[in-house]
Protein backbone atom coordinates (compact mmCIF):
# COMPACT_ATOMS: atom_id res chain seq x y z
CA UNK A 1 0.00 0.00 0.00
CA UNK A 2 1.37 3.38 -0.91
CA UNK A 3 1.79 6.15 1.65
CA UNK A 4 -0.94 8.19 -0.01
CA UNK A 5 -3.37 5.23 0.09
CA UNK A 6 -2.49 4.51 3.71
CA UNK A 7 -3.01 8.13 4.74
CA UNK A 8 -6.31 8.29 2.86
CA UNK A 9 -7.47 5.07 4.52
CA UNK A 10 -6.49 6.34 7.98
CA UNK A 11 -8.22 9.67 7.32
CA UNK A 12 -11.43 7.83 6.48
CA UNK A 13 -11.12 5.65 9.60
CA UNK A 14 -10.39 8.72 11.73
CA UNK A 15 -13.32 10.70 10.31
CA UNK A 16 -15.69 7.79 10.93
CA UNK A 17 -14.40 7.39 14.48
CA UNK A 18 -14.80 11.11 15.25
CA UNK A 19 -18.36 11.05 13.87
CA UNK A 20 -19.18 7.92 15.92
CA UNK A 21 -17.78 9.50 19.09
CA UNK A 22 -19.90 12.63 18.63
CA UNK A 23 -23.00 10.56 17.93
CA UNK A 24 -22.40 8.30 20.92
CA UNK A 25 -21.80 11.30 23.19
CA UNK A 26 -25.17 12.73 22.20
CA UNK A 27 -26.92 9.37 22.65
CA UNK A 28 -25.24 8.76 25.99
CA UNK A 29 -26.36 12.18 27.23
CA UNK A 30 -29.96 11.32 26.28
CA UNK A 31 -29.59 7.94 27.98
CA UNK A 32 -28.32 9.58 31.17
CA UNK A 33 -31.28 11.97 31.18
CA UNK A 34 -33.69 9.04 30.80
CA UNK A 35 -32.17 7.01 33.65
CA UNK A 36 -34.18 8.62 36.45
CA UNK A 37 -37.35 7.73 34.59
CA UNK A 38 -36.11 4.20 33.99
CA UNK A 39 -35.30 3.80 37.69
CA UNK A 40 -38.73 5.16 38.66
CA UNK A 41 -40.39 2.75 36.26
CA UNK A 42 -38.31 -0.20 37.51
CA UNK A 43 -39.40 0.65 41.06
CA UNK A 44 -43.06 0.83 39.96
CA UNK A 45 -43.03 -2.41 37.97
CA UNK A 46 -43.98 -5.23 40.31
CA UNK A 47 -44.68 -2.89 43.22
CA UNK A 48 -47.87 -2.79 45.26
CA UNK A 49 -49.03 0.18 43.16
CA UNK A 50 -48.40 -1.77 39.95
CA UNK A 51 -50.45 -4.73 41.19
CA UNK A 52 -53.24 -2.40 42.28
CA UNK A 53 -53.24 -0.75 38.83
CA UNK A 54 -53.03 -4.15 37.14
CA UNK A 55 -56.05 -5.43 39.06
CA UNK A 56 -58.04 -2.27 38.31
CA UNK A 57 -57.30 -2.68 34.62
CA UNK A 58 -58.26 -6.37 34.69
CA UNK A 59 -61.53 -5.50 36.44
CA UNK A 60 -62.37 -2.83 33.85
CA UNK A 61 -62.18 -0.04 36.43
CA UNK A 62 -59.93 2.12 34.22
CA UNK A 63 -60.97 4.11 31.14
CA UNK A 64 -61.08 1.87 28.08
CA UNK A 65 -59.00 4.33 26.04
CA UNK A 66 -56.21 4.58 28.66
CA UNK A 67 -52.86 3.44 27.31
CA UNK A 68 -51.79 0.66 29.70
CA UNK A 69 -48.75 -1.00 28.15
CA UNK A 70 -46.98 -0.62 31.49
CA UNK A 71 -49.51 -3.03 32.96
CA UNK A 72 -48.58 -5.85 30.63
CA UNK A 73 -46.14 -8.35 32.02
CA UNK A 74 -43.78 -8.85 29.10
CA UNK A 75 -43.22 -5.33 27.73
CA UNK A 76 -42.04 -3.76 31.00
CA UNK A 77 -39.91 -6.77 31.91
CA UNK A 78 -38.31 -6.77 28.45
CA UNK A 79 -37.58 -3.04 28.70
CA UNK A 80 -35.94 -3.41 32.11
CA UNK A 81 -33.86 -6.37 30.88
CA UNK A 82 -32.90 -4.47 27.70
CA UNK A 83 -31.72 -1.60 29.91
CA UNK A 84 -29.69 -3.99 32.05
CA UNK A 85 -28.19 -5.71 29.01
CA UNK A 86 -27.24 -2.39 27.46
CA UNK A 87 -25.52 -1.32 30.69
CA UNK A 88 -23.53 -4.56 30.75
CA UNK A 89 -22.61 -4.11 27.08
CA UNK A 90 -21.40 -0.55 27.74
CA UNK A 91 -19.20 -1.86 30.55
CA UNK A 92 -17.76 -4.56 28.30
CA UNK A 93 -17.09 -2.13 25.45
CA UNK A 94 -15.54 0.43 27.79
CA UNK A 95 -13.37 -2.20 29.48
CA UNK A 96 -12.09 -3.51 26.15
CA UNK A 97 -11.38 0.05 24.97
CA UNK A 98 -9.54 1.00 28.16
CA UNK A 99 -7.40 -2.13 27.99
CA UNK A 100 -6.48 -1.36 24.39
CA UNK A 101 -5.65 2.34 24.66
Amino acid sequence: MSQVSRIQQMEEIFDNAVDALASFDTSLSEFEKAQDGLFAFADYYGSEDWFEDFDAYAEGALPSDLKCGVLSEDLPYDAVMDYRDLCVRMLEVATAALKRI
